[in-house]
């Protein structure tokens, strides 16, 4: 019985519009207005949405923890608020194959996306996400990259 209950549920989770969500919707401080957003979106996820991180928003993150958080408890905590992320709202991850041609593509379209946010959309557009999620100006509702990669850019109060 478990295991058929466990299989419904991820035959719901895969039918769900797939999000990859950017750095800037993890990161962003909860006191801020697009923060609230951030968090209610979150909360979502796993319900409304199918989430991924990708590779780069990851290592993003897990570089601002290690860097900006100096006491090691507040540590702890960034990455239980992570895990817990990962756990309840069933958030994957997608590390990229090939995504030299897409970010090449990117560059060219616009010369405002560079490094990681780049790579963020690139892996976005490799998976086939139905959105990015993010906070960034350059690329929420970029019509050329939204039409180039068949991937709408949101920002996170659209959605919830």
């Amino acid at each position: 019985m478990k295991r058929k209950t466990f299989l419904t549920l991820q035959k719901k989770l895969q039918a769900l519009p797939l999000h990859h969500i950017d750095t800037s919707i993890i990161g962003e401080p909860s006191i801020t207005e697009a923060g609230r957003q951030c968090r209610k979106y979150l909360n979502i996820v796993g319900y409304n949405y199918r989430g991924k991180f990708s590779l780069p928003a990851l290592g993003e993150v897990l570089l601002r923890i290690i860097y900006q958080l100096k006491i090691a408890n507040e540590r702890y905590i960034a990455l239980d608020v992570i895990t817990s992320w990962v756990e309840n709202k069933k958030i994957g991850f997608y590390a990229p194959r090939d995504i030299g041609e897409i970010l090449d593509k990117i560059k060219r379209i616009d010369n405002r996306v560079k490094g990681t946010d780049a790579q963020i959309l690139a892996c976005a557009a490799e998976d086939n996400a139905k959105a990015l999620v993010t906070l960034d100006t350059a690329l929420v509702h970029n019509e050329t990259l939204e039409k180039e990669f068949d991937i709408e850019i949101k920002h996170p109060r659209e959605l919830i």
